[in-house]
């Protein structure tokens, strides 16, 4: 699924039922997709470059394997793995990657 910016990937996200987090955090949630910024993705010649795009890692955290909600973001992410099961949290940890073009302002996070 083709987005044209951070803040619609975002939506799209959050409205499957996923809390959307630029970065990480100490401990891991329910629900909650981290996202890592990877990359950026740039055109043009010597010293005159545009950022047209941004490549991120998604780590979607879950109680269930078999969640919908991981299903649900199959369709949205071109290609995820399962990554692991913590003992500690009691959470299956989803992993993939995708990319998305620079929004109106330009930055990774709009």
């Amino acid at each position: 699924m083709g987005f044209d910016s951070y803040k619609d990937f975002k939506q799209a996200i959050e409205a499957i039922g996923f809390e959307v987090i630029l970065g990480v955090k100490d401990t891991m949630s329910a629900n909650t997709a981290y996202l890592t910024l990877n990359s950026a993705k740039k055109i043009g010649s010597d010293n005159f470059k545009f950022v047209i795009g941004y490549s991120y890692t998604l780590v979607a955290s879950v109680e269930d394997a078999d969640s919908k909600l991981i299903q649900q973001l199959s369709e949205v992410i071109d290609s995820i793995e399962f990554v692991n099961y913590s003992d500690a949290s009691h959470l299956y940890s989803f992993s993939g990657s995708i990319y998305l073009p620079c929004g109106n302002g330009g930055q990774a996070w709009e």
